[in-house]
């Protein structure tokens, strides 16, 4: 059997869990960070890798990949509500490679990490056939927020509309259409992803769960559903405008580009025990942007709009992309 047959979901369930040892990590194993404990705090640990051949759709540069890799990275901090302090960074490159290609990329990682308000403190280098970029990311947090802790009552938030990444790889996989400042901002968007620092902030101060949104709304509200043992039933998908634009142009449902692009960063998180009016104040205390509430958690299974149940489906490795 090849990794293509599994998927990387059952890859990681059926074989690299059996091998991981959790008596350390105060995360579960099927997060995306880990967290020790250390002096009553937790240090937050992430991994995330870009592979050029797979990960980069045409026209994206290097200073975006740059950027791209320490947004992987740090969204998946923010997500357990640490603040990012260490960005290190692996790079992997063919001998090939431009010296000014290289210098634009790091370049990428110094803008990434000056807005995030942490440092890059260097990684390795070495040689490989195709651009391989691998970031950790270490920050800190008193209060780790959990995927797998929401609880029937729960509210249903997202720090952000979705659809522009499905909208952006549209356009650069399969030639979409529209105006010139409608393509700009969609590309500006995904290239260069809004999550912002001060919504980690926020999150870590009133999220009962949280989760980053990187493989998509779908897979991630199913997710912390699933993990949790509960029902999230949608009120409202929050869709872009531009993408909505952009979906109506090209003739695409704009729902499948919020549900199943992938790619945007966006905290998916849940809220216990205040109103919706202290959730958007505490924000805005924080200057973040202001919380999309979009439903609310359930006694039941799975994930629900309109009476119709979202399926688990988005980005994944290893699955066949026919």
């Amino acid at each position: 059997m090849k990794l293509r047959e599994l998927g990387e979901r059952r890859i990681l369930e059926e074989i690299i869990f059996r091998y991981t040892e959790s008596n350390l990590n105060e995360l579960s194993k099927d997060e995306d960070a880990v967290a020790l404990r250390i002096n009553g705090a937790y240090l937050v640990i992430n991994v995330d890798t870009f592979v050029k051949e797979t990960d980069a759709p045409p026209k994206m540069t290097e200073l975006q990949m740059g950027y791209r890799v320490v947004t992987m990275t740090i969204s998946d901090l923010i997500s357990k509500g640490a603040l990012p302090e260490i960005i290190l960074l692996s790079i992997s490159a063919p001998p090939n490679l431009d010296i000014t290609k290289l210098d634009s990329l790091l370049n990428g990682v110094k803008i990434a990490c000056r807005k995030y308000n942490t440092k890059y403190l260097g990684g390795d280098f070495g040689e490989s056939h195709d651009l391989i970029l691998t970031g950790v990311g270490l920050g800190k947090t008193n209060k780790i927020i959990h995927r797998n802790t929401t609880l029937p009552g729960d509210t249903v938030w997202v720090t952000g509309a979705f659809g522009n990444s499905g909208a952006a790889l549209h356009y650069l996989l399969y030639k979409g259409s529209g105006e010139k400042s409608l393509i700009d901002d969609i590309l500006e968007n995904y290239f260069f992803s809004p999550l912002s620092l001060n919504d980690g902030k926020a999150l870590r101060e009133i999220a009962s769960a949280a989760m980053d949104s990187s493989d998509g709304l779908a897979i991630t509200l199913n997710t912390i559903a699933n993990q949790s043992n509960v029902m999230i039933e949608l009120h409202k998908i929050p869709i872009s405008d531009i993408a909505r634009e952009y979906a109506i142009k090209n003739n695409l449902d704009p729902l499948d580009l919020a549900l199943f692009g992938g790619e945007e960063f966006e905290v998916v998180f849940t809220v216990r025990g205040i109103s919706d009016d202290e959730v958007i104040n505490l924000f805005r205390a924080y200057n973040a942007r202001k919380p999309i509430k979009i439903g609310i958690v359930k006694k039941g299974k799975g994930v629900y709009f309109k009476g119709k149940k979202i399926p688990y489906r988005g980005w994944e490795h290893f699955r066949d992309k026919k």
